[in-house]
């Protein structure tokens, strides 16, 4: 896949109600006394996000609201492993002369933390205006994951960096969740 296709979330429901009868099937462990956070999460709040994912969270209503978003896929090979079908958000601004702008999401995290900033950061409202690009990282969200080891720092930001070209960015500014993936980002950019 050289070219860059639109992308639709569509999540069938068997996937849906195979991840609600995994919930209602989970086992939970003993818990200390007194432990709190101690100790990671407090059995109380897994139990609690566990009943609010079973029976309340309505994936047909965040699939509608993703579906506003402008998807996209493609494939990027980085040297050594095989090529990645990898998804993306991508807004361009109207604005003339906006600022290519990649934002890789965090650990854990994913493409959504962005978009709260799509609107504003697309416009500019004065400031400078941004095309965004916000990828699902190789191994998260929707994008695919390597079968191969090795695949560290380096090859996120080489994949990413790829995806930039791909998309006829040559020079561009990032915002990262990953200190040491904006560092190895300003490597291959410099």
């Amino acid at each position: 896949m050289d070219s860059i296709y639109k992308h639709t979330i569509n999540i069938s429901d068997s996937h849906v109600q195979d991840l609600k009868q995994r919930l209602s099937l989970a086992r939970f462990p003993d818990e200390l006394d007194g432990a709190g956070w101690d100790m990671g999460s407090p059995l109380k709040e897994i139990r609690r996000l566990t009943k609010y994912w079973r029976d309340q969270f309505d994936w047909r209503q965040s699939e509608r609201k993703l579906a506003e978003l402008p998807h996209y896929v493609t494939c990027i090979q980085c040297d050594g492993f095989e090529s990645l079908r990898i998804h993306f958000i991508h807004k361009k601004s109207q604005a003339k002369n906006a600022i290519p702008l990649l934002f890789a999401h965090g650990w854990p995290g994913n493409f959504l933390e962005v978009t709260k900033l799509l609107e504003p950061l697309s416009q500019g409202g004065g400031g400078p205006a941004f095309d965004i690009v916000a990828p699902s990282l190789p191994n998260f969200g929707f994008s695919e994951g390597t079968n191969k080891q090795g695949f560290a720092i380096a090859q996120y930001a080489e994949t990413l960096h790829k995806l930039m070209l791909k998309l006829g960015y040559d020079e561009y500014v990032t915002q990262g969740g990953m200190c040491i993936l904006q560092s190895s980002l300003r490597a291959l950019t410099c």
